[in-house]
């Protein structure tokens, strides 16, 4: 049985720890390949009088397919400062406005009259040659960067565990070290899950492309060939 004052300081390094997790799963969702709705959570809108909203303050969002969102605007003249907050929080988004059609939608929210009015319909970019280096880049640099802020957090409640362990019985600071592995361990591998699970994401989009191209380059092989 833990001494209350070594369980404080695990749950105090836990909560560390499980911030950082969350960071980075969230940063990697911003990674867009598929269309995560984690993605829109930081656009903001900014009115032609400078108020600022959050992008579900001021427009229903759907998900036509894993690849794109569907967003309407509530009033029509909000359209081009949502696409100006899109475009700020997502550049890569490719925007395109139109008028939909009658067919089924996964509706994300909202209630509204989705067949009256324009749509902005935000598409993810394919994973080409350069964007597959990008994100693999991207994705290596932010688990390395959340991994330094564990090694940090290991040092310093490595030293905070040995303080209030030195006057512990033998067994019981050695169950206070376990539990401390314990947790290094459970996140550590919680943190490469999130890394792999994008790698393959973006492994299996960049496979796409480069298939689909093969595919185009057959097709005009063949054209010319009469």
């Amino acid at each position: 049985m833990l001494r209350k004052s070594i369980e404080v300081l695990l749950d105090e390094m836990d909560g560390k720890l499980s911030g950082y997790a969350a960071m980075l799963n969230y940063r990697y969702m911003n990674l867009c390949v598929e269309a995560e709705p984690a993605a829109l959570v930081p656009i903001t809108v900014t009115d032609i009088e400078g108020n600022v909203y959050n992008i579900e303050e001021v427009a229903d969002c759907m998900q036509p397919n894993q690849f794109a969102f569907e967003i309407v605007p509530r009033r029509m003249p909000m359209l081009p400062f949502i696409q100006k907050g899109i475009a700020e929080s997502h550049p890569e988004f490719k925007q395109e406005v139109i008028i939909p059609k009658d067919e089924d939608r996964f509706f994300m929210s909202g209630t509204v009259d989705y067949d009256s009015e324009r749509h902005i319909l935000c598409t993810m970019p394919e994973v080409d040659d350069e964007r597959y280096k990008l994100l693999t880049e991207t994705v290596k640099a932010l688990y390395d960067e959340c991994m330094v802020e564990v090694d940090k957090i290991k040092t310093k409640y490595t030293q905070m565990l040995a303080d209030r362990s030195k006057d512990l019985p033998e067994d019981e600071a050695d169950e206070a070290k376990t539990e401390q592995e314990k947790l290094l361990n459970l996140y550590s591998e919680t943190i490469k899950n999130y890394r792999d699970n994008k790698e393959k994401e973006i492994e299996e989009a960049h496979n796409t492309w480069l298939a689909d191209e093969a595919e185009k380059h057959l097709k005009q092989m063949r054209e010319k060939r009469g």
